[in-house]
């Protein structure tokens, strides 16, 4: 299987009559890691949404990827804070993502423990918020948010009996919240929703990829192939035909 890459996604966009940058009044942002070296990550449409592989690039490798290049993570070791490795996204401070949020990834996980948690994307602030984050936690894919210090939780989380993901193969892995509901994809596959009349509170202006806030926990070990954020909840039509998009 093979999926098209993120320029060609915004391509498609252009000629659909919507510009790289907005689509009506949405906007999207797609990180494609195609860069050959160096620590820099470029948002694919050019704009200036600077991205950068943290602490001199520790932990992180560019690889072969589901389609072109991707970013080979190392976890670190779990014992000893701040040593994942991470890829933060800058520029992004003026997006409301309470009033929508998509967040896709591919990722190849190369070791998994059935306890612990993986940060895939997040901009949270705490553990429990606020500020949204994607993860996988005792195998389960989360979309969740929550009040910060030792408040409540809330979002949208898979069954893993159901949808279970191992390690060796790649997974199209998403969250949406549309300003009421949240909801979590599995290979375009619906697998999590969560009640009505949920907030979304605001966390930091920066995105982490691969780790807990720049590197501190959390961190995955394994393979990331674009990621894309979307200032609006796509449907599920739209997530299962990126999801299948290019498939063979």
């Amino acid at each position: 299987m093979r999926a098209f890459p993120c320029t060609v996604l915004v391509l498609l966009a252009v000629v659909a009559g919507a510009t790289a940058e907005e689509l009506g009044e949405r906007h999207r942002w797609c990180w494609a890691f195609e860069e050959a070296d160096g620590l820099e990550v470029r948002e694919a449409a050019g704009r200036t949404v600077p991205g950068l592989i943290l602490n001199d690039g520790r932990g992180v490798t560019r690889a072969a990827g589901r389609s072109g290049r991707a970013l080979a993570f190392s976890g670190g070791d779990r014992a000893t804070r701040g040593g994942a490795a991470c890829v933060q996204l800058n520029g992004l401070q003026d997006v409301d993502w309470s009033e929508g949020l998509t967040v896709e990834t591919w990722v190849f996980f190369t070791e998994l423990d059935r306890s612990a948690t993986y940060e895939l994307v997040s901009n949270t602030e705490g553990d429990r918020g606020p500020g949204w984050r994607l993860m996988l936690g005792w195998q389960s894919l989360w979309l969740r948010t929550g009040e910060g210090g030792t408040g409540k939780t809330w979002g949208a989380s898979s069954k893993p009996s159901v949808t279970p993901v191992t390690t060796s193969q790649w997974y199209h892995l998403a969250g949406t919240y549309d300003g009421s509901v949240f909801r979590v994809y599995v290979d375009g596959v619906l697998v999590g929703q969560s009640a009505e009349g949920l907030t979304l509170p605001a966390g930091r202006s920066t995105i982490d990829v691969g780790a807990y806030r720049g590197g501190y926990a959390y961190g995955l070990n394994g393979l990331v192939d674009d990621v894309r954020l979307y200032d609006y909840a796509r449907s599920p039509a739209e997530i299962i035909a990126t999801a299948k998009l290019g498939s063979e």
